[in-house]
């Protein structure tokens, strides 16, 4: 073959290495770009029905007021839940569990209360922005629960 035959086939070569690499980056920017938004998860919260005790996710919109609708027995008494990551093991020692329980804190119904709440899983107290185990217990949980 002559230089101009190999030059030629070579040249084919980089234009379809180069076709398939910017139809990856082109799939991975639509992809990137198509990820919900940090606002997104954010917004969407547990929320628990005071009347019924029905708990549901829900996704915060603006103008939304507390209490809202409950979607199981449409009183408006549905408040925003804090999550509790913590259960007892066959012993009655606290361990981490993956998926939480939604507690309706008492002070998120009667602001002017100063009654602990307690998780009815648990019996843990639960508090406004209610800390979830540490990262290594998480671990722990998602490996005993078989969810790794």
């Amino acid at each position: 073959m002559s230089q101009y035959g190999d030059s030629g086939d070579r040249s084919q070569k980089i234009k379809a290495i180069s076709a398939i690499a910017l139809f990856i980056i082109a799939g991975g920017l639509a992809a990137w770009r198509w990820q919900p938004s940090p606002a997104n998860f954010a917004n969407d919260r547990g929320f628990k029905c005071a009347e019924c005790g029905y708990d549901y996710a829900y996704e915060v919109k603006n103008g939304d007021i507390e209490p809202l609708e409950c979607p199981n027995c449409s009183r408006k008494s549905a408040y925003q839940a804090e999550l509790c990551f913590w259960t007892k093991d066959a012993d009655g020692h606290y361990i981490a569990k993956t998926e939480p329980t939604l507690v309706l804190l008492i002070r998120r119904i009667n602001p002017a209360s100063s009654e602990a709440t307690f998780c009815p899983d648990c019996g843990h107290e639960v508090v406004g922005h209610n800390p979830r185990p540490d990262e290594a217990k998480m671990l722990e949980a998602t490996q005993r629960e078989g969810r790794d």
